[in-house]
C-alpha cells in the first residue's frame, strides 16, 4: 500500500488539455542512490502509461541528492490514471523511505502562450 501523503489533489479547475507538472524530490542524507534508483524504475513504468507524453526525471549537478522530475500527461484523466497505477503506489512507499517529499512536491503548469 502506498503512502498517502505523496498523493496530489487533483481539483476540477485545471484547464483542459495537456496536463505539464513538474516535481522536486530531495532524498534523506545516505539515501540518494536508492531514491535514484527508484525514480529511474518510475520513469521507464511511467513512459509505458498511453496517457503519458513525456517523463523525464533528472538529477541535480549541484545539489546530488535533488532530483527534477517533468511529466507531460494527455489530460488531467490521464493524470488521474497514472496516480493509479501500481507502479506509482510502489513509488511513494519508496518516496516515504528515501525522500523528504510530500505532495507539495509536484507542482502542476499552465504553459504561456507564445506570441
Amino acid at each position: 500500500m502506498s503512502d498517502r501523503r505523496f498523493m496530489p489533489e487533483i481539483g476540477d479547475d485545471l484547464p483542459p488539455g495537456e496536463r505539464p507538472m513538474v516535481a522536486v524530490v530531495r532524498a534523506v542524507p545516505g539515501h540518494e542512490d536508492r531514491l535514484a534508483a527508484a525514480i529511474a524504475e518510475l520513469t521507464t513504468a511511467v513512459r509505458r502509461e498511453p496517457g503519458c507524453r513525456e517523463f523525464r526525471s533528472f538529477r541535480d549537478v549541484a545539489h546530488p541528492g535533488t532530483f527534477h522530475l517533468y511529466e507531460i500527461y494527455a489530460d488531467t484523466d490521464a493524470f488521474r490514471a497514472h496516480l493509479a497505477t501500481a507502479h506509482v503506489a510502489h513509488f511513494f512507499t519508496e518516496l516515504a523511505q528515501h525522500s523528504t517529499a510530500d505532495a507539495g512536491a509536484l507542482t502542476q503548469l499552465v504553459e504561456l502562450a507564445t506570441v
